[in-house]
């Protein structure tokens, strides 16, 4: 399970039992940006390098829940928090 918690810093959250990686995600006007599959092999842990789908797919989930849009490019942020 994944569970998704906005931050103050223009950061979304994703937390799950293998650790934290955190999104981009504009305030003001919500709006999430998830890293395209290049990107996310090249800036998450070895942990989550072939988890991409489900995160995308949860990250999707959560976002049409709080109504908030997502878009999937490739200059995305995204890194592992300790």
């Amino acid at each position: 399970m994944i569970r998704f918690t906005a931050r103050w810093r223009e950061e979304l959250v994703a937390t799950s039992e293998e650790g934290r990686l955190i999104f981009e995600l504009t305030m003001g006007t919500y709006h999430v940006y998830f890293p395209d599959e290049e990107t996310w092999k090249k800036s998450v842990p070895d942990w989550a390098k072939d988890k991409w789908e489900l995160y995308e797919q949860e990250c999707s989930r959560w976002c049409q829940q709080q109504h908030i849009p997502i878009s999937i490019v490739s200059n995305a942020l995204v890194y592992e928090e300790k």
